[in-house]
């Protein structure tokens, strides 16, 4: 039995990256943290980006909420990267079946989606998970899927997420971190171009 393949949302299917740190800088005053320099920001895990922001545990919650709200008023400006829409059409060629594991919220996923006219794609699709709860969310998958998985992230949140579960892992470089940060961290499985992605995708489905 193939493995699912599922993919984080931002900065991994959307090109939604830029526009999260516009919100989180545009809110920083109101909120009373630091604003965040975007280019240095790619260097950083999520947990590094809090502490250089300087926001506490316990506000994250409610800033998740409220940035979910956020982003879902300016879903229709969310573009497709590029690349994505063959990548996806030559996984399900491959008989693939592909699912959505994100922070986001239902109803950004589900215009993005429609927009693009990709709701046909994905059988599986969790979203508001919490800012740390990809370990918790990818154990749930495998349950519900009753499939091993290979997940496709953009981040070190990702990769920390997987190898705690055993979930092998696609690093793609056009989201919020680096190729050379994400090199470190999942050495030989960083894909920079959708046809390298869909070439390790298909390596680790092969292994497991």
């Amino acid at each position: 039995m193939k493995p699912i393949i599922l993919f984080d949302f931002d900065g991994t299917l959307a090109d939604s990256v830029s526009l999260g740190i516009d919100l989180l800088n545009t809110y920083a005053g109101k909120f009373g943290y630091r604003t965040i320099d975007c280019e240095k920001s790619k260097g950083l895990s999520a947990l590094q980006l809090m502490g250089v922001a300087g926001i506490r545990f316990w506000k994250l919650p409610y800033l998740m909420c409220f940035f979910r709200k956020k982003i879902a008023e300016q879903a229709a400006q969310i573009q497709l990267i590029s690349g994505i829409g063959e990548l996806l059409a030559e996984l399900r060629k491959s008989d693939f079946e592909l699912g959505i594991l994100t922070s986001n919220s239902a109803a950004t996923v589900t215009a993005f989606l429609h927009k693009y006219g990709l709701e046909s794609y994905f059988s599986y699709v969790k979203t508001d998970v919490s800012l740390f709860g990809k370990k918790r969310a990818i154990r749930s998958a495998r349950r519900k899927t009753g499939k091993s998985i290979v997940y496709v992230g953009d981040e070190l949140r990702d990769v920390e997420a997987c190898r705690k579960t055993g979930t092998p892992v696609v690093s793609v470089s056009w989201g919020f971190n680096t190729a050379d940060v994400l090199e470190r961290s999942n050495p030989g499985c960083v894909a920079e171009t959708a046809d390298a992605a869909f070439t390790l995708i298909r390596k680790l489905a092969a292994g497991i």
